[in-house]
């Protein structure tokens, strides 16, 4: 099977060898499983208030999103920003929870539906 470190550190086992002559020793191996950055970031939208009026004043929260990677250490801990220079930013509410956020006023006239890309980038190595 696989080995993964998210689920055992260390794997210990007994061996036994035995010879022809009815002789036998035994001894534990311990195997310590290497922690890769084998899992990807995954984010959640777990609320998401659309429309937003463009008389909402800056600081309206416009979604709640949850980032979690499986990976321990540098390698599960995600940072997340927008792409482009839009009228939104992201707020770190708690834990792995992330509120999505005007930053000015909006102006419907001039701008009616923004696409928002959010990227999510673990700090492991790949």
């Amino acid at each position: 099977g696989n080995l993964d470190f998210e689920e055992s550190e260390v794997y210990e086992m007994e061996v036994q060898a035995k010879d022809g002559g009815g002789l036998s020793a035994r001894c534990k191996v311990l195997i310590q499983v290497i922690n890769l950055n084998d899992n990807v970031p995954e984010l959640t939208v777990t609320s998401l208030f659309s429309p937003i009026a463009e008389d909402s004043p800056p600081g309206t929260v416009v979604a709640l999103l949850n980032v979690q990677d499986r990976d321990l250490g540098d390698n599960g801990r995600v940072m997340c920003s927008i792409s482009g220079s839009l009228p939104f930013q992201l707020k770190k509410s708690s834990g792995t929870y992330f509120s999505l956020v005007t930053n000015r006023h909006l102006d419907r006239e001039q701008v009616s539906e923004y696409n928002i890309s959010i990227n999510a980038i673990d700090k492991g190595t790949p």
